[in-house]
C-alpha cells in the first residue's frame, strides 16, 4: 500500500536529519502513544480517502517545512521531527474506516502509535528504530485497489502524491 511509501518518505528525508540531531542529546519524557480507537468500521470509501488524504498532505507539507528549516539544538529538532509523524497518527487514528478496513486501520493505527512513542522518547536508539521499519500491515485484499479508485479523484491525494496501491500519481 502506498502508505507506506508516504511513510517511508517520510523516514528517509527525516533519518538525516535525526542522526545529525540525535547525537548530542539524551533522553527525555514522552506519552503511551496509546489509540484511542477513532476509527469505528462505519465509514464511506470517500471520506476515509479524503480524512487519510488531507492528513498525507498536511503530514508531507511539515516535512517539508521541517526540512527547509534548521535548527542547532537537538533537543529542539527530535521535537520538531516528532511533531508532523504525531499529527499525522491522531489524523490517522480518528479516520472512520470502511468495515472491512477496521481491523486493518485499528492494527495501523496501533503501530503508528508505538512509531511517536519511540519518536518521543528522545533515545537515539529509539528514535533511530522508530524510522526503520514499516508500521503498516497487509490491508484487505481488494481494499488498496477500490480506495485508490477513490484517491485519484482527490486533490489532497494528488497534492501529497499520495495512493493506496504503490502507484506514482
Amino acid at each position: 500500500m502506498a502508505l507506506r511509501k508516504h511513510w517511508k518518505f517520510g523516514f528517509i528525508s527525516t533519518l538525516a536529519f535525526v542522526s545529525l540531531a540525535v547525537a548530542a542529546c539524551g533522553g527525555g519524557g514522552g506519552d503511551d502513544g496509546g489509540s484511542s480507537g477513532g476509527g469505528g468500521g462505519t465509514g464511506s470509501d470517500a471520506k476515509f480517502v479524503a480524512d487519510i488524504c488531507k492528513a498525507g498532505k498536511t503530514f508531507s507539507d511539515d516535512l517539508t517545512k521541517l526540512l527547509s528549516g534548521s535548527t542547532t539544538d537537538p533537543s529542539k529538532a527530535i521535537e520538531q521531527i516528532a511533531k508532523p509523524f504525531e499529527a499525522f497518527a491522531k489524523a490517522f487514528d480518528t479516520a472512520n474506516p470502511p468495515s472491512d478496513l477496521k481491523q486493518w486501520h485499528n492494527d495501523a493505527t496501533k503501530s503508528l502509535n508505538e512509531v511517536v512513542k519511540k519518536m518521543k522518547g528522545g533515545d537515539q536508539e529509539e528514535i533511530l528504530s522508530a524510522l526503520d521499519g514499516d508500521p503498516f500491515p497487509e490491508p484487505p485484499k481488494g481494499a488498496s485497489d477500490r480506495l485508490q479508485k477513490v484517491a485519484e479523484k482527490n486533490q489532497d491525494c494528488k497534492d501529497a502524491n499520495f495512493t493506496f496501491d504503490g502507484s506514482s500519481n
